[in-house]
């Protein structure tokens, strides 16, 4: 019985882990889930945006990826459109893992009419990436938890 009481503490640092990673995960879904709300709520002028531009960055990977590394790439739509008689160049908040616009392609934007360079596109899919994150937060907590529970009951 000493001896189990001994090495609790490794369970425990475990689920503390896993319950941690769940809580920095839920904690970015519901910041994304803020930003989301707080840039509809101030982009309210419509606008007909011009892809002029996809452009592919390399994700996750360093400068100094060795050669076995696997290199991502996410694809930004870059924005032209026009808001008071100024034309602006912007490039998208989201990126895809694959080219879902074409150049040349008419994009309907609502842009904060108080700071035209801001600006949010309905067919980003934001609201994916939040959900992701939220489900695994939800599930490393709940997995946390539940080996908490067993482990109270052995």
């Amino acid at each position: 019985m000493n001896n189990m009481n001994e090495y609790y503490w490794i369970p425990l640092l475990i689920i503390s882990a896993i319950c941690l990673f769940g809580v920095m995960f839920l904690c970015i879904g519901i910041g994304l889930l803020f930003r989301e709300k707080k840039k509809r709520s101030a982009c309210t002028q419509p606008v007909i945006a011009t892809v002029v531009d996809v452009q592919h960055q390399a994700v996750g990977a360093s400068v100094y990826a060795g050669s076995g590394e696997t290199n991502m790439t996410s694809w930004f739509p870059v924005y032209e459109y026009t808001v008071n008689g100024t034309s602006r160049r912007k490039q998208a908040f989201m990126g895809t893992a694959k080219p879902e616009v074409s150049i040349g392609q008419k994009v309907e934007l609502y842009v904060n009419p108080d700071r035209p360079d801001e600006f949010y596109c309905p067919t980003e899919k934001t609201a994916s990436v939040r959900k992701v994150f939220t489900g695994v937060g939800i599930a490393c907590i709940s997995v946390a938890v539940i080996i908490g529970i067993i482990l109270c009951v052995i």
